[in-house]
């Protein structure tokens, strides 16, 4: 509760500042983002800790409807394989995919003739699928010439769907005239008795032209990362 209050007084802190006009950056897009993320000791969605890697993908848009508030979605998928060796007789191999999609809304307020405050809350749903595959051997390190030499294997699987939401609020600038970079923090919380997370955000975008840009991004959450990079057209 107290982490939440926290979010929502940092999410609200740009609607307490005087309106002014829009600054020109844009809020009208739509972004293809190849996704890596690493994560140690992570028990955000399963509940159990385990560590995981993988790759995937994400389409992102965003579209303008005033000159201060803006909607947004998302929809990304990543897949991972882990094989863990405990010793020449116990061995396990895990394959997860994590799922997920997000519609928000977001509000824009300029803070100087090159930077907007900008705030958005969304709902967001996620969808984890873990399968697993251990195998152990009869025989043991204290007990190698004992017994017949029989490899056991039990295949195990599991699938968390979870509804929550996502708070943030930071600074869009444009550093240069090609260049824009964006910090927020946010705040991420899930139902079935999972602990909301803060998580910190940092990107940057080159411009090729006013349609084509390149854009690449990290999250962090503790032992989690999430990296992305990816091509945006606005218009």
């Amino acid at each position: 509760m107290k982490k939440t209050c926290i979010a929502l007084a940092l999410a609200a802190a740009p609607f307490c500042s005087m309106a002014s006009e829009a600054n020109g950056i844009g809020y009208d897009y739509v972004q293809l983002d190849g996704l890596y993320e690493d994560a140690d000791g992570y028990a955000r969605f399963l509940y159990d800790e385990h560590d995981f890697s993988g790759k995937g993908a994400r389409l992102s848009g965003s579209y303008a409807f005033t000159d201060h508030l803006f909607v947004t979605a998302s929809a990304g998928r990543t897949k991972g394989s882990n094989d863990t060796f405990y010793a020449w007789y116990n061995y396990s191999n895990a394959d997860e995919t994590r799922e997920g999609w997000s519609l928000g809304l977001g509000y824009n307020q300029s803070i100087g003739t090159k930077a907007d405050w900008v705030s958005h809350v969304a709902y967001v749903n996620s969808t984890v699928e873990y399968d697993e595959v251990h195998c152990a051997s009869t025989r043991s390190i204290g007990h190698i010439n004992e017994g017949p030499f029989i490899i056991e294997c039990n295949a195990f699987n599991d699938e968390v769907k979870l509804d929550g939401f996502n708070l943030s609020t930071g600074v869009r600038t444009r550093m240069s005239g090609k260049l824009t970079g964006d910090a927020y923090l946010g705040y991420e919380d899930y139902d079935k008795d999972h602990e909301g997370d803060f998580y910190a955000a940092l990107g940057v975008g080159f411009e090729f032209n006013p349609t084509w840009s390149l854009q690449s991004g990290v999250r962090l959450n503790g032992d989690a990362q999430i990296w992305n990079l990816g091509v945006r057209a606005s218009f």
